[in-house]
């Protein structure tokens, strides 16, 4: 599971532990931050792990994916049954680079959750379940964001992944559309995936709806109840 250190991500974690009591979970955490968050989800009995990565780096990305996939060959982790792809980013531009030059907001909301998902696909057993959470700023009308979020503006994934896409691209409002554009991207990305997956792997595009006071980093989308935007499979 990435972003599970707080907000709705910390919730949906303490919020699985204690429906399935017998569940390994594995969180992806930043740096050393991960060891103490497995440790406080762990309390009371509960079995947490974490591996460290940069959810903006790919090379990070593709590391602790790689320490994740050998683990249930070495008996120190149960098979891969899931993944909960929660972390999101949004910044004040549309000119932020990760450190492979892409634009960071899509790197963590979408490229990340891709190659996650990539690279775990032939170690899941079935019945698996992979989750990734959207927003209903993909919708682009004041209806779904109440006009604190611009619409998404498409563009092909590999226009999408570099920065200076966007108008306003140095403001905000550029920050925002990068925002709520890749939540769209990721919509595409959970439609995507229920192509190729084996029978037995369900792949959930999930839609908090509005979480204003979760000290989540990112605009999760309107005030009308929480949703499932998109469920494939």
């Amino acid at each position: 599971m990435t972003g599970a250190s707080r907000g709705i991500g910390r919730v949906a974690a303490e919020h699985i532990l204690r429906r399935s009591p017998d569940v390994h979970l594995l969180v992806v955490a930043r740096g050393s931050s991960g060891a103490q968050l497995a440790a406080e989800l762990g309390a009371g009995g509960h079995t947490v792990s974490h591996v460290p990565a940069d959810l903006g780096s790919l090379a990070d990305v593709s590391s602790a994916a790689g320490k994740v996939r050998v683990r249930p060959d070495r008996g120190d982790l149960p098979p891969l049954r899931g993944f909960v792809g929660n972390a999101g980013m949004q910044y004040t531009n549309a000119l932020t680079e990760g450190p492979d030059g892409f634009e960071a907001t899509f790197a963590v909301n979408v490229l990340a959750n891709h190659l996650f998902v990539r690279l775990f696909q032939d170690r899941f057993i079935t019945p698996a379940r992979i989750g990734v959470t959207v927003s209903d700023t993909h919708s682009g009308d004041f209806t779904h964001n109440m006009g604190m979020v611009p619409g998404p503006v498409w563009k092909s994934p590999g226009v999408l992944a570099r920065t200076g896409v966007f108008t306003k691209r140095d403001t905000a409002v550029g920050g925002r559309t990068a925002y709520s554009t890749s939540k769209l991207a990721a919509i595409h990305l959970v439609h995507e995936y229920a192509r190729p997956l084996p029978t037995g792997i369900d792949a959930v595009a999930y839609n908090p709806g509005f979480v204003p006071g979760t000290a989540s980093p990112v605009t999760q989308g309107p005030s009308h109840g929480s949703r499932c935007a998109a469920s494939c499979r």
